[in-house]
């Protein structure tokens, strides 16, 4: 897609972009919003290392001077250029929900028409950080603003004193190098740990009467007594034998992730007694759409999915998702586990700083099992020459911010090493990498 107009735009840039006229490829954005051509160009090394390490985020940027925005089309042809919405909190807040803002980077000193902005990701649990450009130490405030900013970036020892002055924490302030690969190093040190921050749960923690009802849901289903009266509602399956039994002791469980080789051809003569699916995006393919377990975060995904057990990785996602169930009459009859309370192996506190995909819960899941036989495949870990999903040539081949790919491939091998059965993986990325580590590790043995 091409950023570029090919004539002055008869209307609003941003009234162009809610037509439709200026398309977003992807399903989330980071928003970096500076004042200045020479904030951009001081910033650019690190708009260039957020576009490379998230080819699956839109990069919007926003600056006020229709020469500051031709200027950036040319510097950035695959970011989406607009000005900055009306400095009102309606505005900036339609932008970051309509956009699915996943970051805000302000540059330079945050100025009063950024505050709405501000507000705005802070309503949505959009990371928001400052980043001091080159040059701009002597703009910086003298204290923050009252918005909430996770992360400030200067560029001057003055710039990191007067904000420590203000009372800002240590661990919230990087000053960067001047220059080279250690200035964009250092700021992708930072930028991954805020991205890959679960907002659904976040924004549960900011609202009261969310956190009410959220509370109220699990003292329900932990009560037996309101449990009973709940069950034709929903239904909590608490251990693995007891979801083991739920699934009839299957001896073999097919698990399909969502990468191109979930539609394998050599799939169709796969003979299993338990399908694991993920999410719900298979539904509008056609095959294998009736899954008895379903591993999923989406409250759209219970709508959608009829008859499936629900695996919900933890018990902060089952409180959020419980509350769907309990208020809308088309999700009842809703069962579901939640991984978390199994006790396996991702529950351990050395993976606290890990998210992983709801394709390795799944896998981690049916590795407890134990069944006789399991049959994997679909998890192509973005690297299948398909592309990211059946059918979709367009989306980038990379995982979404809230995921770290080597992080996410520890997790898989070591399902996989947990797993006593007879194995088949039908991915063939995942595959030569469990066969690496299996001979990585025999090495590791008879030198040992």
């Amino acid at each position: 897609m091409s950023t570029e107009e090919q004539s002055p735009p008869p209307v609003h840039e941003g009234l162009l972009a809610r037509l439709g006229q200026i398309r977003f490829t992807g399903e989330r954005t980071f928003w970096v919003l500076g004042h200045r051509q020479e904030e951009f160009a001081a910033a650019a090394d690190l708009v260039e290392a957020l576009m490379a390490r998230y080819p699956r985020v839109d990069m919007l940027l926003t600056a006020p001077q229709p020469a500051t925005r031709a200027w950036l089309r040319r510097r950035f042809p695959r970011a989406v250029v607009l000005p900055p919405p009306l400095p009102f909190g309606f505005a900036a807040a339609r932008t970051v929900l309509n956009l699915n803002v996943r970051g805000l980077m302000v540059l330079g000193a945050a100025a009063p028409g950024d505050r709405a902005a501000l507000r705005a990701a802070n309503g949505r649990a959009t990371p928001a950080v400052v980043c001091e450009t080159p040059g701009a130490g002597d703009a910086v405030q003298a204290a923050p603003v009252p918005e909430r900013i996770d992360h400030h970036f200067v560029a001057s020892p003055a710039g990191e004193s007067r904000l420590a002055a203000a009372g800002t924490e240590a661990a919230r302030i990087t000053r960067l190098p001047a220059a080279g690969a250690a200035r964009s190093a250092a700021f992708m040190a930072v930028m991954p740990g805020l991205l890959a921050q679960d907002m659904k749960l976040i924004r549960s923690k900011q609202r009261p009467l969310r956190r009410f009802l959220e509370r109220l849901a699990l003292r329900c289903m932990d009560g037996p007594r309101l449990r009973r009266l709940l069950a034709a509602k929903v239904q909590r399956i608490d251990d693995l034998a007891a979801l083991r039994a739920a699934l009839g002791n299957p001896q073999t469980i097919l698990c399909l992730g969502n990468g191109p080789s979930s539609e394998d051809p050599v799939i169709a003569g796969v003979r299993f007694d338990r399908l694991f699916r993920v999410n719900d995006m298979w539904l509008k393919r056609g095959l294998l759409t009736g899954p008895d377990m379903v591993f999923t975060g989406s409250k759209g995904a219970l709508a959608s999915v009829k008859g499936a057990i629900f695996g919900l990785h933890s018990v902060k996602s089952e409180a959020r998702l419980l509350v769907a169930p309990l208020l809308r009459p088309l999700t009842w009859g809703f069962r579901y586990a939640t991984i978390e309370r199994f006790g396996l192996f991702i529950s351990e506190p050395r993976w606290d700083a890990v998210r992983p995909t709801n394709g390795a819960i799944m896998l981690a899941t049916a590795v407890a099992l134990q069944p006789a036989r399991l049959v994997i495949s679909g998890i192509d870990l973005f690297s299948h020459p398909a592309g990211t999903y059946p059918g979709d040539t367009r989306t980038p081949n990379a995982y979404t911010p809230g995921h770290n790919p080597d992080s996410e491939l520890a997790v898989l091998l070591e399902a996989l090493s947990l797993y006593r059965g007879e194995l088949v993986i039908l991915s063939a990325a995942l595959r030569e990498r469990w066969e690496a580590f299996r001979t990585a590790g025999k090495k590791g043995q008879s030198t040992g």
